[in-house]
């Protein structure tokens, strides 16, 4: 049986715009993101950028995109129930007799 998710957040952050770099970084900063990616953007941040040329920053783009995305969820209304769904159903298989 699958969880009723709830239209208002359970303890996360109401969206922000995430238009440039620096509202990623200051999303980050306030903990709307998942362990770690702080850091993690601008290490593949800096990476992309050191990749690029003058015509083309594909990579840098897509670690934009990628870190927009991770906020996003992550401050998504319900996410906190989703992932103890995913978790509850884990411990139900692993305490399942193997076949």
């Amino acid at each position: 049986m699958s969880a009723q998710y709830s239209e208002t957040p359970s303890g996360h952050h109401p969206p922000v715009p995430l238009k440039t770099i620096g509202d990623i970084r200051a999303a980050l900063r306030e903990g709307r993101g998942f362990p770690g990616d702080r850091e993690d953007f601008e290490a593949d941040l800096a990476r992309a950028l050191d990749a690029a040329t003058e015509t083309d920053l594909t990579a840098v783009a897509a670690v934009i995109v990628d870190y927009r995305g991770r906020i996003r969820l992550y401050s998504a209304p319900g996410f906190d129930d989703a992932l103890q769904e995913g978790l509850d159903l884990i411990a139900e298989i692993k305490r399942s007799p193997q076949e």
